[in-house]
C-alpha cells in the first residue's frame, strides 16, 4: 500500500510539476455529475455520494447508514477505501473533476475489505504547490458512500 501511495505521489508531483499552479489541468476530467447527489469516475465506473453523510460515532453506525443508502435509484453503497477516498482527493487536488463539487472537508469513514474501519482526512501538505497528502486518523467522521 506504501509504494501504491508513493507512485501516486511521484506520478503527482511529476503532472502538477508540469501544469505549474496556474490552475485547471488540460487532461480530460476523471469525474462527472450524474445528477445533483451522484458524480461518476470516468475511468473505475465508481459512484461517489455528492452530499456527506451523517457525522458517524462508530464504524458500525457508519456501516449502517451506507446499507440503508437508496440514492439514484442504487441500494449497494459502501464506505470507501482509504486509497479510494485519497484518489478523490487527489481528482479534485489535479482539477480532474468536472462539474462534480463535493465538500471534502473533514474527516471520513472507510473501510477495508477486511472489514477494519476507521475514520480520518487526507490532508493537504503545507505548500499550496504541493501536492502530497497525510493521511490523519479521527475518532468520528463523516460519511462519504461509493458504490460499486
Amino acid at each position: 500500500m506504501k509504494h501504491t501511495h508513493l507512485a501516486l505521489l511521484l506520478l503527482a508531483v511529476s503532472l502538477f510539476s508540469l501544469q505549474g499552479c496556474a490552475g485547471k489541468s488540460s487532461q480530460q476530467a476523471r469525474l462527472q455529475s450524474m445528477d445533483n447527489s451522484i458524480c461518476q469516475d470516468t475511468v473505475s465506473g465508481r459512484m461517489w455520494q455528492i452530499e456527506k453523510g451523517p457525522m458517524a460515532f462508530s464504524l458500525a453506525e457508519a456501516e449502517q447508514y451506507v446499507r440503508s443508502l437508496n440514492l439514484g435509484g442504487y441500494n449497494d453503497w459502501r464506505l470507501p477505501t482509504v486509497s479510494e477516498l485519497y484518489d478523490l482527493n487527489y481528482y479534485f487536488d489535479l482539477f480532474l473533476v468536472g462539474d462534480c463539487t463535493l465538500d471534502r472537508k473533514g474527516s471520513y469513514w472507510s473501510s477495508e475489505k477486511d472489514g477494519a474501519g476507521k475514520a480520518g482526512a487526507w490532508e493537504i501538505g503545507a505548500s499550496q504547490c504541493d501536492p502530497s497528502r497525510e493521511y490523519t486518523p479521527s475518532a468520528m467522521g463523516y460519511v462519504r458512500a461509493v458504490r460499486p
